[in-house]
């Protein structure tokens, strides 16, 4: 019995859980342009996240060329297949996760992800390439080539082109990602902004932008992450060495620590609202790296321990028709994990498994004799 309910992974699928999500995903549109709403989307492989700004973290080895990839996702789905890194090789996976990758694992990771296919018409690609190609030679050298070391904001007078860039990534994201999801009439007012070429008037939207200094090389930004949280207010993009958080009004802006990324002594230094110079805030290299293990440990841990609690819960309540004891469950986790929580990541779904099903069937002989 237990064999069959893990196999057929009803445990875990039946079980929600709260948190963030890192993922990819492509609706279906019809075949009208998604910007102009007139013309035939006749597009192919259009990039929602901007290509030239994902494209290194991406890539083994922070190459310019695309190729087979390791995605990010924190999902609510099953913790141990949907748990993926971004472009590393198997032998860096085995190391990030503490045993070797499945097979399962390995090929749900070989994506070509953040692009779609008969969304967008080729003149309204051409704009989102306009905007694309100005904050390439206008803004990214600023970040990616300069010395950063003794800044903490990085002021800008280009604020029309930066809001328009970023409302790029958050409006096409919203249209292309079924976790993003903008409330209607900020996505279609972020629709018109870009559509018109808008260029007054636009900056009443609370817009944080953080960038994270990649030391190391092109390998180095292999670390970092593309993907979207489920989260509202702010609405969170993790775009390589960039991070958006986007909010719909002055009055859903609220603080949140997120693991590093934000800090109370500059919160509110770091909003760009109604500005007449855009505040870029820099997170230091090492600073990055933390705040990217931040995330996948502890977001990733608590998932998972809530989810293989339900998951106990519900075979303690099939196989005895009631809920485990307090001092049963302690007993399992501790077994499991022995007070280090974060060591729950090192197991795959197999192992987790084999050891519930031992644990209750040593339960069950006791209860026994």
């Amino acid at each position: 019995m237990l064999k069959q309910f893990f196999e057929k992974k009803a445990l875990f699928n039946a079980c929600d859980c709260s948190g963030i999500q890192f993922s990819y995903y492509i609706k279906s549109t019809d075949m009208k342009c998604a910007l102009c709403l007139e013309r035939e989307a006749n597009k192919k492989n259009t990039h929602y996240l901007s290509d030239g700004i994902i494209r290194k973290c991406l890539n083994i080895g922070g190459t310019n060329e695309r190729e087979r990839g390791y995605y990010f996702d924190i999902s609510n789905g099953n913790p141990f297949v949907e748990f993926n890194f971004q472009r590393i090789d198997a032998e860096n996976l085995e190391k990030a996760l503490g045993r070797a990758p499945t097979d399962e694992e390995l090929e749900n990771a070989r994506q070509i992800p953040f692009s779609v296919d008969y969304v967008f018409c080729s003149v309204c690609e051409d704009l989102f390439t306009e905007f694309e190609g100005g904050f390439s030679s206008k803004i990214l050298p600023k970040l990616r080539e300069a010395n950063l070391e003794e800044i903490e904001f990085l002021d800008l007078e280009e604020t029309s082109l930066l809001r328009m860039f970023f409302y790029i990534q958050i409006w096409r994201n919203s249209i292309c990602e079924h976790i993003f999801d903008l409330n209607k009439q900020v996505q279609e007012e972020l629709r018109l902004i870009i559509l018109n070429k808008q260029t007054e008037n636009i900056s009443h939207f609370p817009l944080i932008i953080t960038y994270l200094e990649t030391l190391g090389g092109d390998l180095a930004y292999t670390q970092n992450y593309v993907g979207s949280t489920s989260d509202k207010n702010p609405y969170i993009i993790f775009m390589n060495d960039f991070v958006i958080q986007f909010y719909e009004n002055r009055d859903s802006i609220k603080y949140d620590e997120f693991y590093g990324l934000n800090s109370t002594e500059n919160f509110k230094l770091s909003i760009n609202i109604d500005e007449d110079i855009f505040k870029i805030k820099i997170i230091k290299n090492e600073q990055r790296k933390q705040l990217l293990h931040n995330i996948v440990s502890k977001e990733k841990v608590k998932q998972t321990l809530s989810l293989l609690e339900k998951a106990f819960d519900l075979i303690w309540l099939r196989m005895f028709y009631g809920y485990p004891p307090i001092q049963i469950k302690a007993e399992y986790f501790k077994g499991l994990i022995d007070n280090d929580d974060d060591s729950v990541l090192k197991y795959s779904e197999k192992q987790i498994a084999q050891y519930t099903e031992q644990f209750i069937w040593n339960k069950i002989r006791m209860k026994n004799h």
